[in-house]
């Protein structure tokens, strides 16, 4: 049996703020600078920036990590990738790619984080509504076989948060040419915030999104979930 390959892509970029806490990286983990279209500096000549190959880099002010997301989609030629932060990794045992082979596992995810009301009320009261509205009526109008299970989905509690996650080349490919047109149609409809925060919602719209597409195809996907550290 050939062994797989696998390639953990640590979103970073110049914005970081130095840590506090030591991590030593796996070895399955690789810096990827994001954003890296809109500024001329590196953060290390070993790093590999979103910006080479086929890339959305210079959006990340509204992306953020989903630029990385989307290079990896598109560049990455692992067997198993993924996405993780600086300050944020997946706790796995040394042997999980093997285990993930082993158990057909498609994707890791984050364990799951409780919000209230639901996720769509906790979005709404969060950010700007209108835009949570919005990716209501695209599924309506666009993908309306999915809209009842959207809002089935949307309306519990439970949700993978961070953009994080592991999949096979192929699985991580299904979901991001499933995602990534909503994501576009998304900003180009709610357009630029003037709040830096509040800009990145199509960031904070692909957590729920993430959380709907595998948890809608149950019965196509095997999921696990790890969890995963915080560093200061």
């Amino acid at each position: 049996m050939t062994e797989k390959t696998a390639g953990i892509y640590v979103a970073s970029s110049i914005y970081d703020k130095p840590l506090q806490d030591s991590y030593t990286f796996i070895k399955e983990e690789i810096v990827l600078q994001v954003g890296a279209a809109l500024t001329a500096k590196r953060i290390s000549p070993k790093a590999v920036a979103d910006c080479e190959g086929e890339s959305i880099s210079n959006r990340n002010k509204q992306f953020c990590e989903l630029t990385g997301l989307y290079w990896v989609w598109k560049n990455a030629r692992e067997d198993y990738v993924g996405l993780v932060h600086y300050r944020r990794h997946f706790l796995l045992p040394d042997n999980w790619t093997e285990r993930m082979e082993a158990n057909r596992v498609d994707v890791i995810l984050p364990v799951p984080l409780y919000v209230a009301p639901s996720i769509a009320g906790n979005y709404m009261e969060r950010h700007i509504a209108s835009d949570w509205k919005y990716l209501m009526e695209y599924f309506s109008t666009n993908l309306p076989k999915e809209y009842d299970a959207a809002g089935r989905i949307f309306s519990g509690n439970l949700y993978s948060p961070c953009n994080m996650l592991i999949a096979s080349k192929e699985v991580l490919g299904q979901l991001c040419e499933w995602m990534f047109p909503i994501l576009f149609a998304v900003a180009e409809h709610g357009g630029e915030k003037e709040d830096p925060y509040l800009n990145r919602y199509p960031g904070f719209i692909s957590e729920r999104l993430i959380t709907y597409f595998f948890e809608s195809r149950r019965e196509k996907y095997r999921v696990v979930y790890a969890n995963k550290n915080f560093l200061r």
